[in-house]
């Protein structure tokens, strides 16, 4: 093989998975270890860093033997995370807590303030700020852990504390700096707001370097190479965030060419070379993938866990003849449930209302419905909640051709199928399902000097794609989308009210909403 194979890394929110490339594309091995995730209080995620580390040594080397490659023909090693996962820990990568996941929405009052201070940067979120990002995680630990604040030097990512444990140094990705932690490449990172919001010197404990995706990072460590049973001479790529490595690993980078990951949540990002600010999209943050283009994302925090939800409740097993009964029962069902519509938050709305406190909705239920009723509800009412976003997006002036998919989700046949009906917008549904596991592995491929750039790399290695088509036509579903709507519009105020109520002390829609 002659260093000519690559490896993704994709630290998820439930396993690590590894996979071996060659450079066509082709997966060689592939392996994941899981490891666990505490929920402290409602809204709370929080898992211990050294599991992401145990978990890499184990997919790594069980990786190595189930491919039968040697370490000497790894070229490269390229790693991504889940964004934004803070771990604050001591200049040697020591945690002085545990992780912060992306999903965490402790910091929801917070998001609120930074949005209301209207800093000129925040042009670049579309003037929006999630809980889910880096500023508002650390000036919650600033207020309720200040020990901790005090005492780290830096605040990592997850990734970034990976490829620290790789390399020894301190980098994170554009994507990562521009989407979650407000960096431009014209102006660093964003002192003034730190500055503003309570936490002066933010920015010296965030990663000393910020770098392209496919860019080189290092070559690894020997302690780390000889752990992970590979060559000390493999380069390590910083691939940035899963959701957006997964448009590299499907070749996401010509005009009108959307991503989407049907993951725990579901993301869509767009490259663009236009800038519009849209109302509820994040973004157009500069250069998140590659110089000279603006990036878009969009989607839900809770996308296939609901729908796992739904069958868990349904006692439904996936795979198991009762869901395929109960799936031949919902094809049948026409366009709109009949009359139920589902709203997706079940751990509250990213885009486009930013609303930590938003609640799922089953609305419309009669004694006449069934469970396949219901279960084609939650898939039609994920799927609104990506037209919701897609529809903002065109409306301003974007186009979105095609949307290529991958993520657990991706297999769900039903829907992916509802998903192109209630959007207008033809699905290619790729081949390798590990779409993040192959973008790392394109930007250690473009890292390691196999291709002449990223775009290069990630057009040779795409995978094979199975398109579908709409075939109802969106009109079908334009009255249950109306409904949709209204439906966060009537109950946001109540759902506020009950989140208070469990004791969720998070504020719900504040400056943070229009």
């Amino acid at each position: 093989m002659s260093n000519q194979t690559v490896i993704g890394i994709d630290c998820g929110t439930q396993s690590l998975r590894a996979a071996i490339y060659r450079t066509d594309g082709h997966v060689v091995a592939q392996a994941s270890s899981s490891y666990p995730t505490s929920f402290p209080r409602p809204d709370w995620a929080e898992q211990n860093p050294d599991d992401w580390w145990r978990a890499l040594e184990d997919a790594v080397r069980a990786c190595l033997g189930q491919g039968g490659v040697k370490d000497f023909e790894i070229a490269a090693l390229g790693i991504d995370s889940t964004s934004f996962t803070g771990v604050w820990c001591e200049e040697d990568g020591t945690p002085l807590r545990p992780a912060v996941l992306w999903m965490d929405h402790r910091a929801a009052r917070e998001a609120d303030e930074v949005a209301a201070s209207r800093h000129p940067v925040l042009e670049h979120s579309g003037w929006r700020v999630s809980s889910e990002w880096m500023l508002p995680k650390a000036m919650w630990i600033a207020r309720h852990e200040p020990e901790v604040h005090g005492s780290a030097a830096r605040i990592a990512g997850g990734a970034d504390w990976l490829v620290h444990r790789l390399t020894g140094t301190w980098r994170t990705s554009t994507g990562g700096a521009a989407s979650k932690r407000h960096w431009t490449p014209t102006g660093g990172w964003p002192r003034e707001l730190y500055a503003q919001m309570g936490v002066p010197g933010l920015e010296e404990k965030n990663p000393d370097h910020v770098q392209y995706m496919g860019e080189p990072t290092a070559p690894m460590l020997p302690e780390a190479a000889e752990a992970l049973g590979l060559s000390p001479e493999c380069i390590v790529a910083h691939a940035g965030m899963d959701g957006w490595v997964a448009p590299i690993g499907k070749a996401c980078l010509e005009p009108g060419t959307a991503s989407l990951t049907l993951g725990t949540s579901t993301v869509m990002v767009l490259e663009t070379v236009d800038r519009i600010v849209i109302d509820g999209i994040m973004g157009p943050f500069p250069e998140g993938i590659r110089k000279n283009r603006f990036t878009y994302e969009a989607g839900q925090t809770s996308g296939a866990a609901v729908v796992g939800w739904a069958l868990e409740l349904m006692g439904v097993a996936p795979n198991s003849d009762a869901y395929a009964h109960l799936e031949r029962a919902a094809r049948r069902i026409p366009a709109g449930s009949q009359g139920i519509v589902v709203f997706d938050a079940w751990r509250g709305n990213r885009t486009p209302y930013f609303d930590a406190a938003a609640r799922g909705v089953v609305f419309g239920l009669t004694l006449e419905h069934t469970p396949a009723h219901v279960y084609r509800a939650v898939l039609e009412g994920c799927a609104f909640g990506i037209r919701n976003v897609a529809s903002r997006i065109r409306d301003a002036g974007h186009a979105i051709d095609e949307f290529r998919v991958c993520g657990s989700g991706a297999a769900n046949t039903l829907w992916t199928q509802i998903i192109a009906d209630a959007t207008g917008i033809p699905l290619r549904v790729s081949a390798e399902k590990h779409a993040t596991c192959l973008g790392a592995a394109v930007c250690a491929a473009a890292a390691a000097g196999l291709f002449p750039s990223l775009a290069e790399a990630a057009a040779a290695m795409a995978p094979a794609f199975e398109t579908v088509m709409p075939q109802t036509g969106i009109h079908a579903y334009d009255d249950y989308f109306s409904a949709y709507l209204k439906i966060y519009e009537k109950t946001c105020g109540t759902m506020a009210h009950l989140s208070a109520l469990t004791g969720d002390t998070r504020p719900g829609r504040t400056g943070n909403s229009k």
